[in-house]
């Protein structure tokens, strides 16, 4: 799968894995250079940092997780990924 993280001066970096994982976060770990933290929340591993940036709470950021463009409704650990997917995690800002 293809992994893109966007932040918010639209930056972006392409992490590609070959990864036997089922969910987005159990491949996003096994990329060496993309580091992500987050913390569980009601609806499952809610990203707080993604390649070092942190959502800033007071200017209402958060981490969005698409697929193909697509928003998905999932957090990343209840994502599930299959072969030759891209996803994006794209530093948003406002609720």
């Amino acid at each position: 799968i293809t992994i893109e993280v966007i932040d918010d001066k639209e930056k972006s970096t392409t992490y590609e894995v070959k990864t036997d994982a089922e969910y987005l976060n159990e491949a996003m770990e096994e990329v060496k250079d993309l580091t992500f933290d987050g913390e569980e929340g009601e609806y499952g591993l809610f990203i707080k940092t993604a390649d070092g940036e942190t959502a800033d709470e007071s200017k209402q950021q958060w981490w969005c997780i698409t697929k193909g463009g697509e928003q998905v409704n999932t957090s990343a650990d209840q994502t599930p990924i299959a072969d030759g997917e891209q996803f994006e995690l794209t530093l948003k800002e406002g609720y």
